[in-house]
């Protein structure tokens, strides 16, 4: 049940970042939120190792994969979300996103030699299901059949970065906190010079208002990173990728709480959420 409750507990936590990064950008413009909530991610994770395990060796050729890791998630995922979002709407780009846990099983079975059971691949199939209906809302723009491939790497990325997690940990043999935190320090390198060349934004620190929410985010974020390395250092990823990718439903739970003035929730969104608890609780049944 342990990697289970940090599966879960992935998702509440990225669930909380979003919400804290959408009260700053709902407060002010600020390009470099994404960066400021990163960043406080990294340090979240750094710190954590350094104060739990400060000799675990750092320099070593095994932590070159949480490099990878970092390089592509959220650095690539980012330029390809945003493209799919700038093309084709977020409602789209979002429920194509949300077939990461489809595309995490498929790998799992073909590079990690997974076999799961009737019951996770049922589960599997409902909690996709279910994050695809809370994030459609229909289609609202005409585009180019090509652009579909954004969202759509976007979601095979994000897959691969769940079977990279879980083969450079082992089964249990890593550490899960220092991985979380290289990988990390990767993306905050990375979307700085992404968002400072790329996007050439000079660097401009948003209003003390602002960015408090963003900090807060990224402390979130980084307990999300934390319990998310966890759950994959301890559990196949059949059984975890469907846990950490339903944040959009705890995203639908916290709404009332924490931005009921930017959020609205609506019964096909709690149709889609009910759905997507009974995936998880059939991947659960599924484990034993």
């Amino acid at each position: 049940m342990l990697p289970i409750f940090f599966g879960i507990l992935t998702s509440v936590c990225f669930a909380i970042a979003s919400l804290l990064a959408q009260r700053g950008y709902h407060l002010a413009a600020a390009p470099w939120g994404a960066w400021i909530t990163i960043a406080g991610n990294t340090v979240f994770l750094l710190s954590a190792h350094f104060l739990l395990d400060p000799f675990a060796p750092i320099l070593v050729n095994d932590n070159l994969v949480f490099v990878a890791v970092g390089l592509l998630v959220p650095g690539v995922t980012r330029v390809l979300s945003f493209r799919g979002i700038r093309t084709m709407g977020s409602s789209i780009t979002s429920t194509i996103i949300n077939t990461t846990p489809m595309f995490s099983t498929v790998l799992a079975i073909l590079l990690l030699g997974e076999r799961p059971g009737p019951w996770v691949i049922a589960g599997v199939f409902v909690t996709v299901c279910g994050l695809v209906t809370v994030s459609w809302t229909g289609a609202t723009s005409s585009y180019r059949k090509i652009e579909l491939v954004f969202p759509f790497l976007c979601a095979l990325i994000f897959a691969c970065k769940d079977v990279t997690v879980r083969w450079g940990l082992g089964d249990g043999g890593g550490q899960p906190i220092l991985a979380a935190g290289i990988a990390a320090l990767t993306s905050t390198v990375e979307i700085f010079l992404i968002t400072r060349y790329l996007h050439a934004q000079k660097f401009c620190w948003p209003t003390a208002n602002a960015a408090r929410w963003f900090v807060w985010s990224g402390i979130f974020t980084g307990g999300s990173f934390l319990c998310m390395y966890v759950a994959l250092s301890m559990e196949r990823v059949t059984i975890i990728a469907p846990l950490i990718n339903s944040y959009a439903v705890f995203v639908l739970i916290l709404t009332p709480f924490m931005a009921r003035q930017i959020e609205s929730v609506t019964r096909r969104k709690v149709a889609g959420a009910a759905m997507v608890v009974a995936g998880i609780f059939m991947v659960s049944l599924g484990k034993y």
